[in-house]
């Protein structure tokens, strides 16, 4: 990248400032119109158009390096700009607006454009995007994180140029108890996307044990509460690594398939395995009643719990669904004798 220097203001320096006030106040704008995660993803787009900070493209490169350098003092003098021109689609003024931004960050899309910085095209953003995480996200608050968060999962393990700093970056702030309790609270309460995989990740970190019962009541989603209950029967959490492994079906035809390699930890909690029985036998959705089915039939073998395992498997005998009756029939013909 070419190195810009300060220059001078012309005579036209109050115009200057009437366009960079324009600028920061439309942009600002921008940046709080939406907290929906579907939508942050084309605010740099929007911007980059409606404030004309796309990459410039002409053979005055004299003219280019005058308008660069212009911004760049700008968001010398005028820091609150950092939010705004780390969208800008010339690298010399994203990397200024990294150098100087500073926290708490206050729009969930500039926490989106500042993930989207570890990502970027150009080494040195990179660079200091790396910087700037470490110095403005211990300030920003939870509520301007999680929409973010949750618009960033998507592109963990996709994204190239970030490589396992990214990941990194994005589980750590995942970790934290205030992002991760608000975290919670939409697993609990809403229907978004993507919340089986903020689910998945966020079952790396001990700090959600205590909320995992329930989030298996009250989930409005039947495979989040699937997912809890498994959670708390198997006394287990698991997530994805991006990683994989090839299962072979027959190595002299090459046939194979691909599956996925989860991480795992014991949970710090634990439920009466029966009573999570109990609840799910009678839950809305049949997803969670097989669920809760299987159990029954790991559990046929436990003495002490043949009366409550009877009373279960007789409520369920009769259910709507033929994936349930099959497993409860299967229970009845392998329970043990005597």
């Amino acid at each position: 990248m070419d190195k810009v220097v300060g220059c001078e203001f012309s005579p036209q320096r109050a115009e200057n400032s009437k366009k960079i006030a324009r600028i920061l106040e439309h942009g600002n704008s921008i940046l709080h119109s939406t907290n929906d995660p579907n939508a942050l993803n084309q605010l740099e787009a929007k911007i980059r158009s409606e404030l004309g900070l796309h990459y410039r493209w002409s053979s005055n490169r004299r003219g280019i390096l005058k308008a660069a350098r212009e911004e760049i003092l700008a968001v010398r003098e005028m820091p609150a700009l950092s939010q705004v021109f780390i969208f800008h689609g010339d690298g010399r003024v994203r990397e200024e607006a990294i150098r100087n931004l500073s926290g708490p960050l206050s729009s969930p899309a500039s926490v989106y454009a500042l993930f989207l910085r570890l990502n970027d095209w150009v080494p040195q953003v990179r660079s200091l995007s790396h910087q700037a995480f470490k110095r403005v996200m211990p300030s920003t608050p939870a509520m301007v994180l999680v929409p973010a968060l949750t618009a960033i999962l998507p592109h963990l393990n996709s994204w190239g140029r970030w490589s396992s700093e990214g990941p990194e970056a994005v589980r750590e702030i995942m970790g934290r108890s205030d992002v991760a309790s608000r975290l919670v609270e939409n697993l609990k309460t809403t229907r978004q996307p993507r919340l089986g995989q903020i689910f998945r990740e966020l079952s790396r970190y001990s700090v959600i044990d205590q909320y995992i019962e329930g989030i298996f009541v009250t989930a409005p989603l039947p495979h989040i509460r699937t997912m809890a209950l498994d959670m708390l029967l198997s006394r287990k959490a698991r997530w994805p690594t991006g990683k994989s492994k090839r299962i072979w079906l027959n190595r002299s035809m090459g046939e194979y398939r691909t599956e996925a390699i989860y991480g795992h930890r014991e949970l710090s909690i634990t439920v009466a395995q029966i009573d999570l029985v109990a609840t799910g036998a009678i839950d809305r959705s049949a997803m969670v009643r097989r669920r809760a089915a299987d159990e029954l039939i790991a559990l046929r073998n436990v003495p002490e719990l043949r009366v409550d395992l009877d009373a279960i498997a007789a409520s369920l005998q009769d259910d709507p669904n033929v994936g349930v009756r099959k497993r409860i029939d299967f229970f009845r013909r392998n329970q043990p004798t005597g």
